[in-house]
């Protein structure tokens, strides 16, 4: 579920070309257009989904409303 809340986010989001989320290392790696987006507008759409994204922290009411196995420490 975590996987597909975040792929969603990457499909949505104008740039992206490729993504690849390693739930085992909670890495997620993107290749975007640099003209039509950037690594902070997707660390942004990272964060409005309830999910840390390096230096930005997931968006409180967004992380609040995951299941809870996607949250941290989940199961």
């Amino acid at each position: 579920m975590c996987k597909q809340t975040i792929e969603k986010a990457m499909a949505y989001e104008k740039g992206v070309k490729t993504f690849n989320l390693d739930v085992a290392t909670a890495t997620l790696t993107v290749e975007y257009v640099a003209k039509k987006t950037s690594a902070e507008k997707i660390r942004e759409a990272v964060s409005k989904v309830g999910y840390d994204a390096d230096d930005v922290p997931a968006d409180e009411k967004a992380y609040n409303n995951l299941p809870d196995c996607c949250k941290k420490g989940g199961h």
